[in-house]
């Protein structure tokens, strides 16, 4: 795992009065679900496998169909009960098979709906995910088609997910487990540390991890950076704990947890019934005599930002067994939840009901977004007194985390330089950096730019050398042919605004643009007119009497 510098930032914890549809109390979203739509049931009646638990694999299907741009909507009724009906409708048995008989059927625990307008081909696709998976009989998953028109109370329209599971803590492996069960494509999460969030995961998940040290706070400030971008994460048994209980952590409350592991007894309390952590039908357990962590209590007096799922009940209501919280109105979602692994033991309704909610807070929508990456305009450099000068310019600069410029002196082995954080001015922004040694000789620079998700891009290398052998006037194109733009290098003698034009091979003007550079080596990235035809070209720069040629292809 790489470590990376990090400034502790603590975010005051806030309660949201707002009514949101991720907080208690969801405003309802009434819609009229036509006849001819496709139900998914997620209830202990309508979605049973053969050993006659809730067949898991429901979840799997409706990842596979989302992964193939089916519209599909999650109905939760707003204010219902523990294990009260979202909605009633004559509806009849579609996939596996076909059984008309247009029973008035009761669906419970959060189903999921294909309105009929979206149905086109639905059919197949399901079969072939019965298919991929081998699945026969009653581990396939049931699919009924409604024979009315029913309202409905539709809680998202969810897409498809990416989860990250989380390796810093060693037991990866649990909610790899986890995801095979469930049938999830395996397109749809990915092993990460903490600190790499790359590939623009909705969702992130720890298992148990009792590690401490740098590594394991960097990873949780990283994953605070994430769920202020909107994603939604995770933590389960040692997690909890060790994340709620670390200042860089703290997304629950701003005091901690201690971890109780009270025997609270079979009977639970579900507090928020009708929100989408809690979509499973029957009870879950708070108590198995061995977890690391099973259930926890708020340490001291602190301001809290969590609605709890389950927790102990008489004497021990102040037992959590699980929670959620929600930072900040445009924040992601971070999900707490006891006892170690579902799998290690006997199948059952109460370990299966804990495997759902994980399912249930992995399909739970974030608002995270892929921020436009970070864009280099421009990146040169010069020497001055033998000493290197650094200049770049970047576009979407609000997206961007922080700059390592990298130095060589070979070309090849490349060392860090500088580490430069991404100030807060959006759009365009303008960077230098001045180096304190004198150098001779040759020096090669490249910059890494990383962005707020995590994701990286180097730059292309300028070489820089002493006033003996520093060149002016030359041109050269990075690459060629040549797309929306053409990256360029360019070694000026004096800092001005240059004329770059574009001639055809008749010598005909075709494109003109300035574009400013500085005395010494330059990097250009210069957006083309789209209008530009593909073929052969000539590209001209002329700078301060200088002018300097090389030809172009543009595909």
């Amino acid at each position: 795992m790489k470590t990376i510098a990090c400034t502790a930032v603590f975010w005051l914890l806030t309660i949201f009065e707002a009514r949101s549809q991720d907080l208690p109390n969801p405003p309802s979203n009434v819609m009229n679900l036509p006849k001819g739509s496709l139900v998914i049931p997620m209830d202990n009646t309508y979605q049973l496998n053969s050993a006659g638990l809730f067949n898991l694999k429901a979840y799997g299907l409706v990842v596979s169909l989302l992964n193939k741009r089916v519209r599909i909507r999650w109905v939760i009724k707003s204010g219902k009960a523990k294990d009260g009906i979202d909605f009633t409708v004559a509806s009849d048995l579609s996939k596996p098979t076909t059984t008309a008989t247009g029973i008035t059927r009761n669906f419970k625990a959060g189903p999921f709906v294909i309105f009929q307008q979206d149905t086109t081909g639905v059919g197949v696709l399901i079969n072939a995910y019965y298919a991929l998976y081998g699945l026969t009989g009653a581990d396939r998953p049931n699919v009924y088609v409604t024979t009315n028109n029913v309202n409905v109370d539709v809680r998202y329209t969810v897409v498809a997910p990416k989860g990250a599971i989380l390796t810093d803590g060693g037991n990866q492996n649990i909610h790899v487990g986890y995801m095979v069960a469930a049938g999830i494509p395996t397109q749809n999460y990915a092993l990460s540390a903490g600190d790499n969030l790359t590939n623009c995961f909705s969702f992130a998940s720890e298992p148990h991890n009792t590690n401490t040290g740098p590594l394991v706070d960097t990873a949780i400030a990283h994953i605070k950076k994430f769920v202020l971008l909107g994603g939604n994460f995770l933590a389960q048994c040692a997690a909890v704990s060790n994340y709620e209980n670390n200042a860089y952590g703290r997304f629950q409350t701003t005091s901690g947890v201690t971890v109780a592991n009270t025997n609270i007894g079979p009977t639970l309390l579900y507090p928020n019934p009708d929100l989408s952590y809690s979509q499973f039908e029957g009870a879950y357990f708070g108590y198995d005599g061995q977890s690391v962590v099973q259930n926890w209590q708020l340490s001291g007096v602190g301001i809290n930002n969590y609605h709890n799922h389950a927790t102990g009940s008489g004497a021990f209501t102040t037992n959590i067994v699980a929670s959620v919280s929600k930072l900040t109105s445009s924040g992601g979602m971070v999900f707490y939840i006891g006892c170690h692994d579902y799998l290690a033991v006997a199948p059952s309704a109460l370990t299966n009901n804990g495997l759902r909610m994980y399912m249930n807070a992995f399909l739970t929508p974030s608002t995270f977004t892929c921020p436009l990456p970070l864009s280099l305009i421009s990146f040169s450099g010069s020497m001055n007194n033998n000493r290197p000068e650094l200049h770049w310019t970047t576009g979407e600069n609000e997206t961007g985390d922080h700059f390592e410029l990298q130095r060589s002196f070979d070309g090849i082995q490349f060392t860090l330089a500088a580490y430069i954080p991404v100030t807060a001015k959006e759009g365009l922004e303008s960077y230098s950096y001045k180096e304190q040694a004198m150098f001779t000789g040759t020096v090669y620079y490249r910059l890494k730019m990383v962005n707020k998700n995590f994701s990286e891009k180097l730059s292309k290398i300028i070489v820089l050398k002493d006033r003996e052998g520093n060149a002016s006037g030359k041109l050269s194109i990075l690459e060629n042919p040549v797309g929306a733009a053409v990256n360029l290098q360019y070694t000026a003698q004096t800092s001005t605004t240059a004329k770059a034009v574009i001639y055809n091979t008749s010598g005909g003007k075709i494109f003109e643009t300035s574009v400013p550079v500085r005395s010494g080596n330059n990097i250009i990235s210069m957006p083309l007119d789209a209008k530009i035809p593909a073929g052969m070209y000539i590209l001209e720069i002329a700078s301060s009497g200088e002018r300097a040629t090389a030809r172009m292809i543009k595909k």
